[in-house]
């Protein structure tokens, strides 16, 4: 949610910057609406029938909290951007390769990964 909230203003900004400011919710939205169908769509491609890769998302953030308040959002929203934009790249690079299962080994690695660098409380 606060990642294509992020992504809306952002492009909301971007678009209302250089072109008219008429134009720019619109293209806000269809960036936003994009971005989403990407995340989904590399969602799909990294999922295994076992482990769906939405719930692996949330293992993840749930890696890098490290207690209560404020403070731990500092770790937790840079890491969950970090594995949405390696999710997306793992399903790109998938896309040119002839191997199936790159996608779900390489979201597996980085599941992994997160796994041995957890924050504990």
């Amino acid at each position: 949610m606060l990642l294509g909230s992020a992504c809306f203003w952002g492009i909301a900004l971007l678009v209302a910057r250089w072109h008219q400011p008429e134009s720019a919710v619109k293209a806000a939205l269809a960036g936003t609406v994009l971005f989403v169908a990407v995340l989904l769509l590399s969602l799909r491609r990294c999922s295994t029938p076992a482990l769906p890769a939405f719930r692996e998302l949330l293992l993840m953030t749930g890696y890098m909290t490290i207690g209560v308040g404020g403070f731990f959002l500092l770790f937790v929203i840079p890491a969950v951007v970090f594995a949405i934009v390696s999710i997306i790249a793992i399903a790109l690079v998938s896309l040119f390769r002839k191997d199936t299962a790159y996608a779900r080994n390489q979201f597996r690695q980085l599941v992994e990964f997160y796994r041995k660098h957890r924050m504990y409380q």
